[in-house]
């Protein structure tokens, strides 16, 4: 029996049976299907799945489920991305700071119960990868790939060890990559002061970070700035009386503020280029903590850099140095999961070579199909603004080890024996340096997260010792991503698993989605109170419907705003398509229509338009499917199921049905295009499709099972049409016009209805009408043209 409503408990059923039918297994010894293997994002399990996870995981699952269909062997795993700030920042919220061991164990216990969370809310939003094949990156394996793989690039000179400025983030007492970075607007001051020529000229500098003062060590000017052309003075003193050097560098902005620069080091990376040319020596005054010291200043040292401003700025008063103070807006650079301001302090830290390297790693993403075009714009404009290497060490606890040592008195580094890996700090040795008899430590520092995540499409391809596996899914055939992480992991994905490990691209496509933004247009945010919640949506709404949203949300590439219209739709469409189905169950119940031998059937007009128009939408379907145009197949499903299918079709043949007239035909045509359809969306609502499916054919136990209409399968798309059918649909529609106008409803009896036709139409259209009418008990008047 048909139930009346489709409910949440019919959701749960399909996604029990998946699991216990192994429904999404991918199979490794079949050698009959061609392989389809798709690179997963493995989630940051710091929290619950947001919109914006809901989005992407939707557009590559629905990829993995039409591949399926097409008789693919789909490889489709899930990782989780484990470790790194997002968890410690979470954590520490939590617990606050406590001893290492703790710490990690804390940050394992948090990671546990998250994963749990996420699987379940991937579970329940129809998400299809094979469990089997699941991977988390705080797990010993996983650990131990990672470490191989660096050691690999040590041993090809790609990863050393080195004394560099580098991006620090005072509330996480960690180096960052330039690729963590934000930037963040702000209000600030712009402050003018007064430094002098040691003849007395003055000079007027302009500076949003006067704390930075005590690190001055040089002033500079471009060489063709009128205002300082004619200085020969090469000596100046800053506003707290120490002397520097003046030098002239094209560099300089001569229109920000008044073309005079102060030098530290180092205020940004402009300093560090400067410091480099011109050898001036190093001045430090920032702690890893983010305080003032070695200023010279016995009441400046020890200053958060807050408190350090207001105190320089209050001796620049007392000298009469400090001549203006004006508000500015100005964009500065945060960290971007605390959101801390950045700043650069020299220090020993571990890089990967990726200067010497850009111009390959472009090269190679060019031989990758990316999705939209475009999307290579973001690699390659990332690429071109790479200064330094990458810094792959972090000052945290709870990551990947990094499997070196380094000598305590010259420098000298070695990477942990490969058969010795994983490894950890426990596990280290006592060992003396080769080359002066110092003592060798074990680098106490963790991985970048995102040299775990770099190598997720070798760890997927059983990468290192699984050759079969790996010569069968490597590279992989899709990479899904969101745009925002182009700059981090698709470039160092193609960085380290191709250029560096491979020397092949590490997948065939890369697909690009744009971020959900809140109704308003704003980045959701907790702050701003403007979270969407899937959990809460699922409350209200039905999986299918918002997997449809997010087929009909489009966002290739580009921000979009969620839309609870579009959602309202989806499951208006998903409570048509059930009602129909329910309809079609009680006008024509046989179950088996494959057994009917087509050619004895004898169709009319009407019969072979929709067998014909379902067949022209697969082919459309299909199309866009292969494109990975989802909102295009999602319109396509809609418009014709709702319009052609229900408004029209279902119209034209209850009257026949019930007069048993042509009966056959017109039961055959419903149930062909309705199991058709029910294929054509099973990628996008798999839980609706497979009970309609389940309840009204019998081919198979499983919509699953099932394939995906092929050219030969579009039987009737060679069908030629009298021209006039058209005019039957138009007709039907003016008489649902007219009772929507009247604010009559659909199924209720009215008298009569005047029709006007484009053209005279045939006997076999007035006929039709006729007969529809009548079985409305409607009068029909044809108003000639």
């Amino acid at each position: 029996m048909f139930p009346k409503r489709f409910n949440r408990d019919i959701e749960k059923k399909w996604q029990r049976f998946w699991e216990e039918n192994n429904a999404h297994r991918f199979d490794l010894n079949d050698e009959t299907k061609t392989v389809y293997s798709i690179d997963t994002p493995p989630p940051f399990t710091s929290g619950q799945l947001h919109m914006g996870h809901v989005l992407s995981y939707s557009f590559f699952d629905f990829a993995a489920r039409y591949k399926r269909l097409r008789g693919y062997n789909v490889y489709y795993p899930q990782g989780w991305d484990c470790q790194g700030f997002p968890t410690e920042v979470k954590v520490e919220k939590k617990y606050g700071r406590l001893p290492k061991e703790e710490f990690v164990k804390k940050c394992v216990e948090w990671t546990r119960e998250f994963i749990g969370k996420m699987k379940n809310q991937m579970i329940t939003l129809g998400f299809s990868p094979d469990w089997d094949y699941e991977y988390r990156t705080m797990d010993r394996d996983y650990h131990k790939k990672v470490q191989l793989s660096l050691i690999q690039m040590y041993e090809d000179k790609l990863v050393y060890r080195k004394a560099h400025p580098v991006y620090w983030c005072t509330h996480c007492h960690s180096a960052v990559a330039k690729a963590e970075l934000d930037d963040m607007e702000s209000d600030g001051q712009i402050h003018t002061i007064l430094f002098k020529t040691k003849s007395g000229q003055d000079i007027k500098i302009a500076t949003t970070r006067p704390e930075l003062l005590p690190a001055c060590v040089a002033v500079a000017v471009h060489p063709e700035d009128e205002r300082y052309k004619d200085m020969t003075d090469k000596k100046i003193l800053t506003s707290l009386g120490k002397e520097v050097i003046l030098i002239q560098d094209r560099d300089v902005d001569k229109e920000f503020g008044t073309g005079a620069v102060m030098i530290c080091t180092f205020g940004d990376k402009q300093d560090v280029v400067w410091a480099s040319r011109y050898k001036l020596p190093v001045k430090i005054i920032i702690s890893k903590y983010g305080k003032l010291e070695n200023t010279g200043f016995e009441k400046l040292d020890g200053l958060k850099l807050k408190d350090g401003r207001k105190k320089i700025l209050e001796m620049l008063k007392e000298k009469n140095a400090l001549l203006e103070s004006k508000a500015i807006h100005h964009t500065v650079k945060v960290h971007d999961r605390c959101k801390t301001p950045i700043e650069l302090l020299p220090s020993m830290q571990w890089f990967a070579d990726i200067t010497s390297k850009k111009e390959e790693i472009k090269e190679m993403a060019d031989k990758i199909k990316w999705i939209p075009s475009f999307g290579i714009s973001y690699l390659y404009n990332w690429a071109n603004t790479v200064e330094w290497d990458w810094v792959i060490s972090r000052q945290r606890a709870f990551g990947t080890p990094l499997p070196f040592y380094y000598c305590e008195k010259c420098g000298h580094t070695e990477s942990v024996s490969k058969d010795k890996l994983p490894f950890y700090l426990k596990d280290a040795e006592e060992k003396a340096c080769p080359k002066c008899e110092g003592k060798m430590i074990p680098e106490e520092s963790i991985c970048d997260c995102w040299v775990d995540s770099s190598i997720t499409p070798l760890v997927i391809s059983g990468w290192p010792d699984n050759k079969k596996m790996f010569e069968k899914v490597y590279p992989n055939t899709l990479r899904p991503q969101g745009v925002e992480i182009v700059r981090t992991w698709a470039f160092y994905t193609i960085y380290r698993s191709g250029v560096a490990l491979t020397g092949k691209p590490p997948w065939n496509e890369v697909l690009l989605n744009g971020n959900v933004l809140a109704p308003d247009g704003k980045k959701m945010s907790k702050s701003l109170g403007n979270v969407i919640s899937p959990d809460k949506l699922l409350e209200q709404f039905p999986a299918d419907a918002i997997r449809q949203w997010a087929a009909m949300s489009g966002a290739m590439a580009k921000d979009r705003p969620f839309s609870y219209e579009d959602i309202k739709y989806s499951r208006n469409f998903l409570t048509k398509l059930w009602n129909a189905s329910r309809f079609i169950d009680m006008l024509a119940p046989e179950k088996n229509i494959d057994s009917v031998d087509t050619k004895t059937l004898n169709f009319r007009p009407v019969d072979l338009w929709i067998l014909k128009r379902i067949d022209e939408i697969s082919i459309q379907v299909t199309d866009f499917m292969d494109r990975y145009e989802y909102q295009k197949a999602i319109h396509a499903i809609h418009e014709f199921f709702w319009h052609e299918f229900c408004d029209d079709y279902i119209e034209f043949v209850k009257y026949r049905i019930n007069n048993n007239k042509d009966a056959n035909e017109a039961k055959f045509a419903l149930r062909y295009t309705l199991g058709r359809t029910l294929i054509l969306l099973f990628p996008i609502s798999p839980h609706i499709s497979e009970e309609i499916y389940s309840l009204l054919f019998a081919k198979y136990d499983t919509i699953t099972k099932e394939k995906w209409p092929t050219e030969e399968d579009n039987k009737f798309m060679d069908v030629e049409l009298p021209k006039d059918v058209e005019l039957l649909r138009n007709g039907v529609k003016q008489i649902r016009q007219t009772k929507a106008k009247q604010g009559i409803s659909q199924g209720k009896e009215i008298e009569s209805v005047e029709v006007s036709l484009d053209s005279n139409p045939s006997e076999y259209v007035l006929s039709e009408l006729k007969n529809i009418t009548k079985a409305l008990k409607i009068e029909i008047k044809i108003k000639e043209k």
